[in-house]
C-alpha cells in the first residue's frame, strides 16, 4: 500500500510540475532572463519528495559543456535554486566552472570546439611521432660499422607506441560505430560501450606485441580505416532504416570527418608497409625485427 501512495505521489508531483511548466514556464525562470531551457528532469528522493532539474545555456557565461548550465528548482513551488549558475556562484565555484569551460571548449561557439578538435588531432600525432622519431634516433646514435641489434626495451617502446596510441584511435572508432546499432539491442549502454572500446583498445596492444611494431603497425592502421569507415557506413544504414540502426540529421559532421580519416589511415597504412619492408633493415619498425613477445 505505501508503495502505491509513493507512486501516485510521484506521478502528481510530475503531473503538478508539468503543469506549472506548460501554464507560465517563464514565471519560474524569471530570476534567470537570459538561460535558454534546453530540457528538465524529475528525480524522486529517498524520502519520496521529488526534484526537478533544468538545462540549458546562457550565453554570458562558459560552462562546463554546452548545455551544462544546470539549476534545480521544487517542482511544488517553482522556487528556482540558482547558486549552482554561472554569474550566481561563489568565488571558489567560479574559478572551477572556468577551468572546465577551458578543458571542454564550451566557449566562444562551434569555431572554438573545432578549434579544439584540431587541437586535440595535433596533440595525438605529435606524440605518435615523437616516439617514432626518438626510437629511430636512438638507431641512429648507436649505429656504427655494423648494424644495431635493437635491444628489448626498444622493441617494447614500439609496440606500446603502436597499440596504445592506435588502439585508441581504433577503439573510438569502434565503439562510435556500434552507438548506431546498440540503443536497439542492448539495455546497459555504457557497460557495452566500455567492453568494444577497451576489447579493440587491449586486442591491438596484443596485436603489436605478438607481430612486433612495424607488422603490428600495419594491421592496426588498417583496422582504424576499417573501423573508422564503419561509422558513416553505420550512419547510411540508419538513414535506409536497415538492421535497427539509426542516424541523427545532426550527425553529418561527425561522418563527414570519420570518413574523411578513412584515407588518411589507409595511406598511413601503405606507407608504414612500405617502410617496413624497403626501410632499415635494424629499424625497430623494420619487418625482419622480431616482437618482444617471442
Amino acid at each position: 500500500m505505501s508503495t502505491v501512495l509513493a507512486l501516485l505521489a510521484t506521478a502528481a508531483g510530475i503531473a503538478a510540475a508539468l503543469l506549472f511548466y506548460l501554464a507560465s514556464p517563464q514565471q519560474q525562470l524569471r530570476q534567470l532572463p537570459d538561460f535558454e531551457v534546453f530540457n528538465f528532469s524529475f528525480v524522486r528522493d529517498d524520502d519520496g519528495h521529488l526534484e526537478a532539474g533544468i538545462t540549458g545555456l546562457d550565453i554570458r557565461h562558459g560552462t562546463r559543456g554546452r548545455t551544462w548550465m544546470r539549476t534545480h528548482l521544487d517542482p511544488y513551488t517553482g522556487t528556482v535554486d540558482t547558486h549552482d549558475l554561472p554569474g550566481h556562484m561563489d568565488g571558489w565555484d567560479e574559478a572551477v566552472n572556468a577551468f572546465f569551460a577551458l578543458h571542454f571548449g564550451s566557449y566562444g561557439g562551434n569555431p572554438v570546439r573545432w578549434l579544439y578538435v584540431l587541437m586535440g588531432l595535433a596533440g595525438a600525432m605529435l606524440f605518435y611521432t615523437g616516439n617514432l622519431l626518438w626510437v629511430e634516433s636512438r638507431r641512429r646514435r648507436q649505429k656504427g660499422a655494423q648494424d644495431v641489434v635493437q635491444k628489448r626495451s626498444a622493441r617494447v617502446l614500439g609496440c606500446l607506441t603502436v597499440g596504445v596510441a592506435l588502439g585508441s584511435v581504433a577503439g573510438i572508432s569502434a565503439t562510435v560505430a556500434a552507438a548506431k546499432w546498440l540503443p536497439a539491442r542492448v539495455q546497459d549502454l555504457e557497460l557495452w560501450h566500455q567492453a568494444i572500446y577497451y576489447g579493440v583498445f587491449f586486442a591491438s596492444v596484443a596485436w603489436a606485441f605478438a607481430r612486433g611494431s612495424g607488422r603490428g603497425a600495419v594491421g592496426v592502421l588498417w583496422a582504424c580505416a576499417l573501423l573508422t569507415l564503419a561509422i558513416p557506413l553505420s550512419s547510411l544504414a540508419g538513414s535506409w532504416g536497415l538492421g535497427g540502426s539509426w542516424s541523427h540529421p545532426g550527425s553529418w559532421p561527425v561522418d563527414l570527418t570519420a570518413l574523411l580519416a578513412v584515407p588518411v589511415f589507409a595511406g598511413l597504412a601503405r606507407r608504414t608497409r612500405r617502410r617496413m619492408l624497403h626501410g632499415h633493415a635494424d629499424s625497430v619498425w623494420s619487418a625482419s625485427v622480431r616482437a618482444p613477445a617471442r
